[in-house]
């Protein structure tokens, strides 16, 4: 299999990913691995009489990689990304909690010819997450932008 080439993508482009409900299993082993140990994480009593929450949140940071994969998930950029190059505007609105579900849409706002490598592309893409209610009513989470380097179809090594 392989992902879509650099001329495949146009601007204003949609792809929504597979869902994904979040157990409290992958708020652990995140926060284990990257030592986020804070009491809102681990201390069920504070998260839930002492925060606004009233239960453990998932660390914003943690849902990044998660929105990534979801789309990686698709195939689209299968043996034909070569770097990320950045990620930008962050924008937080909501929390994800245990046992919520999250999707992704990704939006292709732009692309460009690369100045230094004539056989690769710069593709620039939104990626909005929403919470996927049981009625499948969505609730925006957050946003980022990220820009990544794509072959193009003459790309040699």
């Amino acid at each position: 299999m392989r992902g879509k080439f650099y001329e495949e993508f146009h601007e204003g482009e949609l792809y929504i990913t597979s869902r994904r409900t979040l157990r409290e299993a992958d708020l652990l082993d995140f926060c284990n691995l990257c030592w986020f140990n804070l009491s809102m994480f681990f201390d069920e009593i504070y998260a839930t009489k002492e925060m606004p929450y009233k239960s453990h949140v998932f660390p914003g940071p943690f849902i990044i990689p998660l929105a990534i994969g979801l789309f990686l998930k698709l195939g689209i950029y299968e043996r034909t990304v070569i770097a990320l190059l950045g990620i930008k505007n962050l924008e937080f609105k909501d929390s994800l909690r245990v046992g919520d579900t999250m999707e992704v849409e990704v939006n292709i706002l732009n692309k460009k010819e690369s100045k230094t490598y004539s056989d690769r592309g710069i593709l620039y893409s939104l990626f909005t997450v929403n919470k996927v209610n049981i009625d499948l009513t969505k609730k925006f989470i957050m946003s980022f932008e990220m820009t990544h380097m794509l072959k193009k179809k003459n790309f040699k090594l």
